[in-house]
């Protein structure tokens, strides 16, 4: 694969054709990720050849960027880029290696608050022009990012990559673990919050936050009056007014759709309106189009949501 970066794209010619290179575009044209740049396909001598769009307005390098963030937000631009990792293998075909991960060609879209970057329809993982693996790239876009952190937020989170790395950690336990360094990092009071047993985290292109749920029912929905989580019109006009509800019964949670335009799912399944369906630890909770990530915290702990 010859790969080439200029001022406003980022070109992919790949060498050999892969049997699986359509089936890799389908699966990315469904998941409609912010996170990946706009791209044009094209044939030359046979071979595939896609360009990636880095122009647009409100879009910078994130290397340009990166002086003006403060710490909350670089650990929030890891979560985002372990999260990204996590959804593109949700599919169970394409991997995380297919994420263009060279920290010279990633983006930062101010508008949609995220970081963006090209997603190939890839099966397995290639080779760097400087015979650097996916993972050196990115524990090298990880190094800058940390470098406005203090030593010790640094070196945990340097620590965590490589146990990435090295099969000792799973992305969900990485999740959790930026999720407490954020905690930590922003002195937050909800991280402390002891009456809350369920957590709905939310992180995308308007950035991240959540949702913390406790004995009472907690409506979601755009209706600023009626919700307990509300979820403002900017961010989403496929949430209806009052769009489900959660509610908790014999120590738990469960969800209903209030019969809403564009529904409630959990983990891709849609419920019928008014029907509960129990929510469960790493959970995926789409509200219309808001994904969310359930986590418990479990009754005899100490606190803090595993």
């Amino acid at each position: 694969m010859l790969v080439k970066a200029r001022e406003k794209q980022i070109s992919f010619l790949f060498q050999e054709m892969d049997p699986f290179f359509e089936i890799g575009f389908r699966i990315l044209e469904q998941e409609h990720m912010d996170q990946m740049l706009p791209y044009t396909r094209s044939h030359k001598s046979g071979r595939e050849k896609l360009i990636f769009h880095v122009g647009g307005e409100g879009i910078a390098r994130l290397m340009d960027e990166m002086p003006k963030f403060g710490a909350d937000r670089r650990v929030a631009l890891l979560y985002e880029m372990i999260y990204l990792n996590k959804k593109v293998e949700e599919n169970g075909f394409l991997k995380k290696e297919c994420i263009w991960y060279k920290y010279d060609n990633i983006y930062f879209n101010r508008k949609k608050d995220c970081i963006m970057t090209a997603v190939l329809p890839i099966t397995g993982e290639f080779q760097y022009a400087d015979d650097t693996r996916w993972y050196g790239q990115f524990e090298e876009t990880v190094g800058h990012i940390v470098s406005g952190l203090s030593d010790e937020k640094a070196a945990s989170i340097k620590k965590m990559v490589w146990r990435l790395r090295s099969g000792k950690m799973n992305q969900e336990e990485a999740l959790d673990e930026l999720g407490r360094i954020s905690c930590k990092e922003s002195g937050a009071d909800f991280c402390s919050e002891q009456s809350a047993e369920l957590k709905l985290l939310y992180s995308g292109k308007s950035g991240r936050f959540e949702f913390l749920v406790g004995d009472s029912d907690f409506l979601i929905g755009r209706n600023a009056e009626a919700a307990d989580g509300v979820i403002p019109l900017e961010l989403s006009r496929a949430v209806s007014r009052k769009h489900c509800l959660i509610t908790k019964m014999n120590q738990k949670y469960f969800v209903q759709d209030l019969k809403s335009v564009n529904h409630t799912l959990v983990n891709g399944i849609m419920i019928p309106p008014y029907e509960l369906m129990e929510l469960e630890n790493n959970d995926i909770l789409s509200v219309g189009d808001i994904e969310f990530r359930v986590t418990t915290n479990k009754v005899g702990t100490k606190g803090g949501f595993r």
